[in-house]
C-alpha cells in the first residue's frame, strides 16, 4: 500500500505512472504497463480515499497527514497499528470504487455496466434494467493490485494487511444500494425500472471508521489443525479458551501493535504532533483544546477576516458583491 499511495501522490504532481515505478514490486509494475488505463482510476481512488481519511480524522492527534515535501513520512502503513488498519481497507475500498465508477460512466473500455441481472423481473413490476454498477470487476482489479506487494513476503505485518485491505473490499460489496425509476399513469408507479448503484464513498468511509473505532487487536501464532498462522484476539482470560478459538474476523479491522504517541512531533513514526493546530476552546469532545492541545495548553487571538457577501446578479450579465469584514477567534495548541 505504502508503493501505491507513494506512486499516485507522485505521478499527481509529475503527471507520470508506470515510468517511475516508485517502490512497486515486479507484478504491480507488470500490471501498471499493462493497464496504463486503469492507473489513472487507481490514483483516483488513492487520492479519494486519502481525503476521506483527512476528514474523518481532522480533529484526532493523528489527522491521516502522511506526506512532507511530497514524500511519505515514517513507516505507518506497514506499522501494524489500528491507523495503518484503517488506511489500508479506506485505499482498498477507495481504488474499487472509483474503478466500479468508471465502469458505470464509460470512462473504461475493459468493462461497462453489470450486465448479469438486466431483463430480469424481481416481481411482475419490478424490473431490474438500466447501468448497474459493476462492482464484482472493479472489487478483483482493487483485490489483485493492493496484495501485489503484501503476496511477496508474507510477513505478519503483510497478512495483517491483507486481511484490512480484505475488510475494505467487502465494505465495497455490502455498500451495493438499488434505485429505482417510476412507470405508470399519472404517476401511480405500476412498474419499476430498478439497477444497482453504490452508496456515496463518504457512506463507505463511516462504515470504516465504525470499524476503526471497534478495532481488534490480536495476536498471530501457528495453527496447531490447519498448519498456518491464525489471528488470536489479546485478552482473553483462559488459555485453553484461546486454543479453541478460530476467528476469521472477516468484517473487523484487526491490529498487532499500539498507536504511538501522536501529541509530540516524531516523523519515524508518522506524527506531525498537534503543536499548532486548531482547537475548539469550548469543546470537551477530541476536538477541544484540552484534549487536542495534550494538555500543553493553547493561545487564542481575534482575527479579521474578508470575505465577499450578499451577492446578486444583475442584468446583464455579471454577480455584484459586497465586502465583508468579519472578526472571529482562532485557538491553537502550544
Amino acid at each position: 500500500m505504502k508503493s501505491i499511495i507513494q506512486l499516485c501522490n507522485i505521478s499527481s504532481v509529475r503527471r507520470q505512472l508506470c515510468h517511475i515505478k516508485y517502490g512497486l514490486n515486479h507484478r504491480q509494475i507488470r500490471f501498471c504497463q499493462r493497464n496504463q488505463h486503469i492507473m489513472p482510476f487507481i490514483c483516483s481512488g488513492t487520492n479519494l480515499a486519502l481525503e476521506q481519511c483527512q476528514t474523518q480524522f481532522k480533529n484526532r492527534h493523528w489527522n491521516c497527514t502522511l506526506f512532507k515535501d511530497n514524500d511519505l513520512i515514517g513507516n505507518i502503513l506497514d506499522s501494524g497499528t489500528k491507523e495503518s488498519a484503517y488506511v489500508h481497507a479506506l485505499t482498498s475500498a477507495g481504488i474499487a470504487y472509483a474503478i466500479t465508477k468508471a465502469c458505470t460512466n464509460g470512462r473504461l473500455n475493459s468493462c461497462g455496466c453489470d450486465m448479469t441481472i438486466t431483463d430480469k423481473y424481481l416481481n411482475e413490476s419490478i424490473r431490474w434494467t438500466g447501468c448497474s454498477d459493476n462492482v464484482l470487476f472493479a472489487t478483483e482489479i482493487a483485490r489483485k493490485f493492493v496484495n501485489f506487494r503484501e503476496y511477496e513476503t508474507k510477513t505478519r505485518i503483510n497478512l495483517l494487511n491483507i486481511h484490512n485491505n480484505q475488510v475494505g473490499i467487502r465494505t465495497i460489496l455490502s455498500s451495493v444500494d438499488h434505485q429505482c425509476k417510476c412507470y405508470g399513469v399519472s404517476g401511480s408507479c405500476e412498474l419499476k425500472s430498478c439497477w444497482r448503484s453504490l452508496r456515496s464513498f463518504t457512506y463507505i468511509a463511516n462504515q470504516l471508521k465504525e470499524f476503526y473505532d471497534n478495532s481488534i487487536e490480536v495476536y498471530i501464532e501457528q495453527s496447531l489443525i490447519e498448519k498456518k498462522l491464525q489471528f488470536i484476539p489479546k485478552n482473553i482470560p483462559f488459555e485453553k479458551e484461546k486454543q479453541s478459538i478460530s476467528i476469521t474476523f472477516q468484517n473487523d479491522l484487526i491490529f498487532i501493535n499500539s498507536s504511538p504517541n501522536y501529541c509530540e512531533l516524531n516523523l519515524s513514526i508518522g506524527s506531525f504532533g498537534t503543536i499548532g493546530r486548531v482547537c475548539n476552546r469550548n469543546s470537551r469532545a477530541i476536538d477541544g483544546c484540552d484534549l487536542l492541545c495534550c494538555n500543553r495548553g493553547y493561545q487564542s487571538q481575534i482575527v479579521t477576516i474578508r470575505n465577499q457577501c450578499n451577492c446578486r446578479f444583475q442584468w446583464c450579465c455579471y454577480v455584484q458583491c459586497q465586502n465583508c469584514v468579519i472578526t472571529q477567534e482562532i485557538s491553537r495548541c502550544l
